[in-house]
């Protein structure tokens, strides 16, 4: 009990949680303790299934931590009436609430994976081993698990506080650290990481090819290109993982079908067969920690075409109702369009796709030539929808094209309305390897190979090559949205590749002023709606060249009594910063 209490109040002045509810809910680690838990190879791996599972945290669920991710990014926007994110300089403070909590609460998750992570690393010792290959493999996997998490807070929160060990009392005089030393210790450790991470796991558990995947991701932040070309080939010629190039899976035989449809059916991303799925998070429905709500992809990303009070016929009367089992509802899903996907990736990068199988319309895309009146009392009942008739905001919302390959998941007969229910899902995958490494080589101006392997990609979707005149940076941005939407940490990539633009000083972006001038922002204003006069409600879609870094937590920098915790330029607080720390401590 003892242990208990002093975990609680250790997350209380660390992460400062949403509620009262909240606080008291203790986690699983409140439970593990030395004397039942760490004494041997199997209570460690008690401890790794926690950190697994909290892989999956961001893309399971109403309101997805995978949203924000594209609300940050030229991808896309959020609409919405309940608090959502539409005006960044009004909404997105220290302070939030509504939707823009999910900002925290990615902060909040980030940390306790930390945490956990930490438990093992700093406990490596306390087991009689039998080997010491045992013990490197289970602290290379801890190691995966921080570092993975510290790549993504630098890529969106800058300076941050590194949790260098286990703390098993209450600490309120934490220091935050500089992105570049954060970077640093964690390519250190992922180094570490490869050399013992196992080769041949079941899906769901972290690999070498994980490993080396994120090896590359912090070689490419630290401007170390050649290694991320290197790190990028091991996984891609290791012969542990390939490109699926041929039909496959539950659906192979039925020629209604293709092969991008059969990679992305949450069927087939665990099977054996399937060879290019790096890391998968696991929630088959059934099977144990599976989550309840499912992944909430249809409710999330689909537009809300069933509104009835949206969609208009051409006599301007109600186009659409909701009953419960419209085969349209079943065989769509019921979205509630929570992510807005931007003009760039719906369209721009669409133009001229020709027979690219990834925006084929027959089984794998849904156009909005498809929407039907579905209102038995309208005359155009079973017509498409004709959009000049409904109010241009609500079009916003209701009336858009999407994936429907990636972002149709069925969802169990026990479940109410279909919005996306169980499923195994992508976190690492081969193709974004390959992509990796293309942009590797574009920061060493080898764009022959760079070339070579967006063809890659291109050629397995049946789409046409490119040359090497052709592959640049924005090329191969441009290729993640067509391969990865909904798949990748959007906002986390485009923030390393503008900080990696700042450092060399390209395009006349410096570290000096990043807050002030950044390639994130001026990419938004080019391929996003943002600053452009579209409205929702009583707020405008505005966001500022400041909001490439999200503002940490103002009841995290509270609860740091202690000492000073630093907050990005130009949010509240941020004149009452010090010099982060360029050394990392057990202190």
């Amino acid at each position: 009990m003892k242990n208990l209490k002093i975990s609680i109040v250790t997350i209380l002045l660390i992460f400062a949680t949403v509620s009262c509810e909240d606080y008291l809910a203790p986690s699983p680690l409140s439970f593990f303790t030395p004397e039942n838990i760490y004494v041997d190879r199997a209570g460690m791996e008690t401890v790794l299934v926690t950190l697994r599972r909290g892989l999956r945290n961001e893309y399971y669920g109403d309101h997805k931590l995978m949203c924000i991710e594209n609300y940050g990014a030229e991808t896309a926007i959020c609409t919405g009436e309940n608090q959502e994110i539409h005006n960044w300089n009004i909404q997105v403070t220290p302070t939030s609430s509504g939707s823009p909590t999910l900002i925290r609460n990615f902060f909040v998750l980030a940390y306790e994976q930390i945490r956990n992570a930490n438990t093992i690393i700093s406990r490596i010792d306390e087991p009689s081993w039998e080997s010491e290959a045992d013990k490197n493999a289970i602290l290379a996997e801890a190691y995966f698990h921080r570092a993975y998490w510290y790549y993504r807070l630098v890529n969106q929160f800058g300076d941050v506080p590194f949790l260098n060990k286990e703390y098993n009392t209450p600490k309120i005089d934490y220091v935050t650290h500089s992105r570049q030393t954060i970077l640093d210790k964690i390519q250190s450790d992922l180094e570490f990481s490869v050399n013992w991470l196992p080769r041949d796991v079941n899906q769901g558990k972290v690999n070498r090819g994980a490993g080396y995947h994120l090896l590359t991701k912090v070689y490419l932040a630290n401007c170390q290109f050649q290694k991320a070309v290197e790190a990028a080939s091991t996984v891609i010629d290791g012969g542990d993982f390939k490109l699926m190039t041929e039909r496959f899976g539950l659906y192979a035989s039925d020629p209604k079908y293709n092969l991008i449809y059969d990679l992305h059916q949450v069927e087939n991303k665990s099977l054996a067969e399937n060879k290019e799925g790096i890391l998968v998070a696991q929630d088959k429905f059934g099977t144990p920690g599976a989550s309840t709500n499912g992944t909430n992809t249809m409710r999330d990303y689909l537009p809300f075409w069933s509104h009835a009070s949206y969609l208009k016929d051409p006599d301007g009367l109600m186009g659409m109702i909701q009953p419960n089992f419209d085969p349209q509802l079943v065989a769509f899903g019921r979205g509630v369009g929570i992510v807005k996907p931007s003009p760039y990736s719906n369209f721009e990068i669409w133009s001229n796709y020709g027979s690219d199988l990834r925006r084929d319309t027959v089984v794998n895309w849904m156009s909005r030539a498809k929407i039907l009146y579905n209102n038995p009392e309208s005359k155009y009942f079973g017509t498409p929808v004709q959009i000049q008739f409904s109010n241009p905001r609500d079009t916003l919302r209701s009336y858009y094209e999407w994936p429907a390959y990636k972002l149709y998941v069925k969802n169990e007969p026990t479940v109410g309305q279909p919005i996306g229910g169980n499923g195994d899902w992508y976190i690492f995958r081969l193709a974004e390897t390959y992509l990796l490494r293309a942009e590797a080589y574009c920061w060493l101006n080898d764009f022959e190979n760079a070339a070579a392997d967006i063809n890659k990609i291109r050629a397995r979707a049946n789409a046409s090559l490119i040359t090497a005149g052709q592959a640049s940076i924005e090329y191969v941005l441009d290729e993640r949205v067509r391969e990865l939407f909904a798949e990748e940490p959007r906002k986390t990539e485009l923030t390393r590749i503008a900080f990696i633009m700042a450092r060399l000083n390209l395009r006349g972006y410096s570290l000096d002023n990043f807050a002030d001038k950044n390639y994130w922002y001026d990419r938004q204003m080019e391929k996003n709606l943002y600053n452009k006069g579209f409205e929702w409600g009583a707020n405008a879609y505005e966001i500022s060249s400041y909001h490439v870094l999200w503002p940490i937590p103002q009841d995290v920098i509270d609860a740091n009594t202690g000492n000073v915790i630093n907050q990005n330029r130009h949010y509240p607080g941020f004149e009452n910063n010090i010099t982060p720390l360029t050394v990392i401590s057990d202190e």
